[in-house]
């Protein structure tokens, strides 16, 4: 009597492991909630193209949302309108400098933060004469015209 009850918890746990193993699957635009379509929209035009691992990402960030100030929710949006406006070469560039910057120490990253709003809070034409400065130093580095654009 004993043996078949044992047999059923072990079949629930074998049931049970394979149902918690089974991948999550990002979801379609369709899928989504309409809140989180209404946070999700700058994306709407390329879900589709995004990976799996992105839809999750961007699923599990709009799932926070509602927890975030006012100020943290524009800016949310601001980034990632500002996300789906770039270009795909855009955007590996912009992953690289990410990736780069995770690696930096911490102190060291908080000086960078203060010195680039320190740069956003110049004038255009002094940006332009450290953007100048800064490849006088670096020769090997060419500047696009979107960059020098970018900077005024």
């Amino acid at each position: 009597m004993a043996a078949p009850r044992y047999a059923v918890l072990i079949l629930a746990l074998v049931a049970a492991q394979a149902v918690s193993a089974a991948p999550v699957l990002a979801p379609s635009w369709r899928e989504l909630g309409q809140h989180q379509k209404e946070i999700l929209s700058p994306l709407a035009d390329e879900w589709g193209e995004l990976s799996a691992a992105s839809r999750r990402k961007w699923v599990g960030i709009a799932d926070r949302y509602d927890k975030l100030s006012t100020d943290e929710q524009a800016r949310m949006q601001a980034r990632m309108r500002d996300w789906a406006r770039l270009q795909p070469a855009e955007r590996q560039k912009a992953r690289e400098g990410y990736l780069r910057l995770r690696d930096i120490p911490a102190e060291v990253r908080g000086n960078l933060n203060a010195e680039w709003e320190r740069f956003q809070s110049l004038p255009p034409e002094s940006r332009r004469d450290v953007v100048n400065a800064a490849q006088m130093r670096r020769p090997g580095a060419a500047i696009s015209e979107n960059d020098k654009q970018s900077n005024q």
